[in-house]
């Protein structure tokens, strides 16, 4: 391009004239202090912007002195009073943790409920008593309770007590002792405890309580073969004689077949088929008999197939009863 060839060469020509580096300057300093017209009127423009009221807020200036409450007027004015009340405290506080007031000074102390003391009962206060040597304020306290319960604290308050002190493992004697007290009050509450059948087995042979030959399960019985029921019963009592003890319990025997049907029996005392068996059993003892056994024997269906037995046993008074789970048995063909 001939046409810029001059350029070029005048724009070399300019710059070839130039310094080799260019440097812009920039005062650096303090501003320069206004002349004093402009020094009052700046001055007097601060004072009016601090001496203003603030707006929008719910204060309207400082207060003068420590200790003094301001009070929200009608507008965005504030009034100052000295011995103004303390605001009342939020009613959704609760009395533990009470809200503290706008002042800043803490509340009152919250009043907690009095603490109240459960009263002693009778049995400890009577073992206190007890322990502590003063039997005779012991029983006081144990005619205060129920006259069915008195006969039990009386007799185990002094076991208790003996049993605490005492060498259970290296003085039989004692152990031995504790042993009979324990026994005679089993014996005060066995009349008044409910029956309990601890056991019931089919067996071959019966000689005594806790002495018999039990039926092994899979062995059927043949029809109108002899069978014998095995019970023992718990919680019986006894009832004093002349020369020894009593026992005696009343007893209901039923028989059903598969279909919850009453299958009868052959009654032992008239030889009768009846739907339920009735029968007694009196025990007189020299001592004080505890293991109590009763024994049924009766002559199994004449038809094959699976029966239950049904047992109740009553007490000589009629008031405790105890029922047996139905006892499965297998009636096999001839």
């Amino acid at each position: 391009m001939p046409g810029r060839r001059p350029l070029l060469a005048l724009v070399s020509l300019f710059a070839f004239t130039l310094p080799a580096c260019l440097s812009v300057r920039a005062e650096v300093g303090p501003k320069p202090i206004p002349v004093p017209e402009q020094r009052a009127e700046l001055e007097a423009k601060t004072k009016a912007e601090v001496n203003q009221p603030l707006r929008g807020t719910d204060f309207g200036v400082l207060p003068k002195s420590p200790g003094t409450v301001l009070q929200k007027t009608s507008g965005s004015q504030t009034t100052s009073n000295h011995n103004t009340k303390t605001p009342k405290q939020n009613p959704a506080a609760s009395p533990v943790n009470p809200v503290r007031p706008s002042s800043g000074e803490p509340g009152p102390f919250p009043v907690l409920p009095p603490i109240t003391v459960p009263p002693e009962s009778l049995l400890l206060a009577a073992v206190r008593a007890y322990t502590e040597g003063r039997p005779e304020q012991a029983i006081e306290i144990i005619r205060r309770m129920d006259k069915n319960n008195q006969d039990l604290v009386l007799a185990v308050l002094p076991i208790l007590a003996r049993g605490v002190t005492a060498d259970l493992t290296n003085d039989p004697a004692t152990t031995a002792a504790l042993v009979e007290q324990l026994r005679g009050t089993m014996v005060r509450l066995e009349s008044r405890a409910a029956l309990k059948i601890e056991k019931v087995a089919f067996c071959s042979d019966v000689a005594g309580f806790g002495r018999f030959v039990a039926r092994p399960e899979a062995n059927p019985y043949r029809p109108n073969e002899r069978v014998q029921l095995y019970l023992e019963l718990r919680n019986l009592g006894n009832q004093p004689t002349g020369d020894g003890f009593l026992t005696h319990v009343q007893a209901a025997v039923e028989i059903r077949d598969a279909n919850d049907k009453v299958v009868a029996q052959i009654d032992p005392d008239d030889h009768r088929r009846v739907p339920v068996v009735k029968f007694e059993k009196r025990l007189v003892t020299r001592s004080p008999l505890h293991d109590f056994h009763v024994l049924y024997i009766f002559a199994a269906p004449p038809a094959p197939g699976v029966y239950t037995v049904t047992v109740q046993l009553n007490d000589s008074a009629g008031r405790r009863t105890v029922k047996s789970q139905p006892a499965e048995f297998r009636v096999a063909g001839p």
